[in-house]
């Protein structure tokens, strides 16, 4: 396995982006509303093995103070082979802020304390979906 990162949104396969999001498996996205998603976002990572996106990850940013990582997911059979810690890694290196804060899948937590985060106990969110949400066990109540 010869996995390189590119930071580049141009010629993606964005159905491969939507694929690898799906099998992760974190959520089914359009592809078209993945690309916009990307391309508006501080930094994007995706990870090849050779030609084909294994995993990826994107971070917005203010530029100064506050950053978040959204969206990082690397393919079943990739994960546990680090490719998910170098997304992460490449990230956090391209982020001008202070504080990153991230979404985890649940069950995900461990890895992210092994990379520098820790849990919080003020964060609050607003959702769109939030049944969705409870159902993958992003929030309680």
């Amino acid at each position: 396995m010869s996995i390189h990162l590119s930071y580049d949104t141009t010629n993606v396969d964005w159905n491969a982006v939507a694929y690898v999001m799906e099998m992760a498996p974190l959520a089914k996205r359009d592809p078209e509303q993945l690309r916009r998603a990307c391309q508006n976002s501080a930094v994007v990572v995706f990870a090849y093995d050779q030609t084909r996106i294994v995993g990826w990850g994107r971070a917005i940013s203010d530029g100064e103070f506050c950053a978040a990582v959204y969206d990082v997911v690397v393919l079943p059979e990739y994960q546990g082979c680090g490719v998910g810690r170098s997304i992460i890694t490449a990230l956090l290196e391209r982020l001008p802020s202070h504080s990153v804060t991230l979404y985890a899948t649940p069950g995900k937590e461990a890895f992210y304390k092994k990379l520098g985060f820790h849990p919080m106990k003020t964060s609050m969110g607003k959702f769109s979906d939030v049944e969705q949400m409870r159902r993958g066990g992003y929030i309680e109540g």
